[in-house]
């Protein structure tokens, strides 16, 4: 069984800038360096024509964790990452995926950006395979992912800003 991940967020700015902003590899950098400096980092960046795939890690302090989480795997929580956008016409199609090191847990969704001002839906499956506690464990991952798709939205907005073409 799995639980499912509804999240959208809105931009002050269009698609298009979007698209350079997440096609730019300094911005994966200073994301990982904005909200997860500690445990996080970049592990490859590749844009191919319209196609950008980003491979990182990103980790959550035991002392963060709630304690369901913490009972089944002691200790930091090391999170892989994967995330590929597409520029398709006027509008950026993507996958995410993410496993955690050492827990039975696969996040797998789709991230669709239109509009100006820019809108992005992501839409994800989290299971944990874990008899009895997956689903409580499921929703308390949700709860982490929608902190964290918020705090990059926040960094986003920023970065945007600081980095205007001129």
């Amino acid at each position: 069984m799995s639980s499912k991940l509804q999240h959208s967020v809105s931009y002050p700015f269009s698609t298009q800038r979007l698209w350079e902003i997440v096609s730019t590899e300094q911005y994966w950098h200073d994301l990982v360096a904005r909200i997860n400096a500690d445990h996080g980092r970049v592990d490859s960046f590749t844009l191919d024509g319209d196609t950008v795939v980003v491979e990182m890690h990103q980790g959550v302090p035991a002392d963060k964790l709630p304690s369901s989480v913490t009972k089944i795997k002691p200790g930091d929580m090391e999170i892989p990452r994967r995330n590929t956008y597409r520029l398709v016409g006027d509008k950026v199609d993507g996958e995410i995926s993410a496993t955690v090191d050492g827990a039975p847990v696969k996040i797998r969704g789709t991230v669709v950006t239109t509009g100006d001002p820019a809108r992005t839906d992501y839409t994800a499956d989290v299971a944990v395979s874990i008899p009895l506690l997956g689903g409580k464990i499921e929703k308390s991952v949700i709860g982490q992912l929608i902190d964290l798709l918020d705090a990059e939205h926040g960094h986003t907005v920023d970065w945007e800003q600081e980095n205007r073409l001129t």
